[in-house]
């Protein structure tokens, strides 16, 4: 079945800003024509690597971003190619400075929707600086609240740079709506994202506490904050297990769960049903409650919780997630073939759908596709 975007053109002259949005464009559809330099895109140099594949076409991350888009190379000095394959475009990805664009204003069809994805947008004292997924989470002041209180700063999630895929999400949101705006109104928009506003808009301790306007740092807690106790990750026999007990009853069935299996019976008395008060005692209660983690694997530990009713999850590593039973039931894992004809599991489509839209095939070889669209 033909995906919701079949139809819609799009260009994509990203690195990972926007990579993630126009995979998820191709998988529903969409023709997406990758631009590529002669040197081939940045993503074709971001390790890890596949060993029995040569560069530039060996990087995972190249391989699954790019699942099912077009490659076309062209040298961004050359305009007349460039011209040629951006004047049918229905929508363009950029993440270049407007100084540094591929593409000038004139030379953009006004039916084209513009999708810039930029450090700090496009107006403000900062519009011509530089970022990176790091600068994105420091600008946001996420950074300043990951890690633990004795040591410096961390960036959430380093190696997966998830803001450069937040942005990119926001960016896809955008220009879906740009597109539903075009067909009722004929009209093109232009869409703007800026790295530390996504960042921004999704922060827990840095942009929700400014409906307060205290103006008070969030300090760093580490694996556990605050909110709570128990709550964040908790040792046990195979690893860490996940925690948050805010809910009254939530509290009564773990404080009994730890009675039980420990033999702690102070853990039960009624002073503790206050979450303040667990909160002044949380070195205590996290010690309590290591007693009974650290007595059970992951899998115990996640089924028996589940069964008093406690928000508890595993931890889990790689191996755990590909031999999931839940994900495997749930027909979530998919394949596709690398360039040399190997076929390798790779996550599914990020929603479900009454119809079968979503659809990809393999990423291509550097400029594979360069001679359907250059003449």
């Amino acid at each position: 079945m033909s995906g919701p975007y079949t139809g819609i053109k799009v260009i994509d002259t990203t690195g990972l800003t926007g990579a993630y949005a126009t995979r998820l464009f191709a998988g529903l559809g969409a023709e997406v024509v990758r631009l590529e330099p002669p040197e081939g895109s940045s993503l074709r140099r971001l390790a890890p690597f596949v060993e029995t594949l040569e560069p530039p076409e060996n990087s995972l991350w190249w391989n699954y971003l790019a699942m099912g888009t077009r490659s076309v190379v062209i040298d961004p000095g050359d305009s007349a190619s460039l011209a040629q394959v951006v004047s049918q475009a229905d929508v363009i990805f950029e993440d270049q400075l407007p100084e540094n664009a591929m593409f000038p204003d004139e030379a953009v069809n006004p039916a084209t929707i513009r999708t810039r994805i930029l450090p700090f947008g496009l107006t403000g004292p900062k519009r011509g600086w530089q970022s990176s997924n790091l600068i994105a989470w420091a600008a946001s002041g996420i950074l300043y609240t990951t890690g633990f209180t004795d040591r410096a700063p961390v960036a959430p999630a380093a190696p997966v740079q998830l803001i450069c895929h937040a942005a990119g999400a926001s960016a896809l949101a955008g220009t879906l709506l740009a597109l539903r705006s075009k067909r009722l109104t004929g009209n093109a928009q232009n869409i703007e994202v800026s790295m530390q506003e996504a960042a921004l808009a999704i922060a827990p301790e840095t942009g929700v506490p400014m409906l307060l306007d205290d103006r008070v740092h969030r300090q760093r807690t580490g694996n556990r904050r605050d909110l709570g106790r128990p709550f964040g990750l908790y040792p046990c026999k195979d690893g860490f297990v996940s925690l948050i007990v805010l809910m009254p009853r939530h509290w009564l069935a773990m404080a009994q769960w730890v009675a039980e299996t420990t033999g702690n019976e102070s853990i039960t008395e009624a002073v503790f049903e206050d979450n303040a008060v667990r909160i002044e005692a949380k070195d205590l209660i996290d010690e309590w409650v290591e007693e009974l983690t650290t007595q059970g694997t992951r899998l115990e530990l996640f089924e028996e919780g589940q069964r008093r009713g406690i928000p508890i999850t595993p931890v889990n590593t790689i191996d755990a997630l590909v031999d999931d039973p839940h994900l495997k039931a749930a027909g979530y894992w998919s394949s596709t073939e690398l360039q040399d004809g190997t076929e390798v599991t790779v996550p599914g489509a990020p929603f479900r759908t009454n119809a079968q839209w979503w659809s990809t095939s393999r990423a291509p070889l550097l400029g594979e596709h360069t001679g359907l669209y250059l003449t």
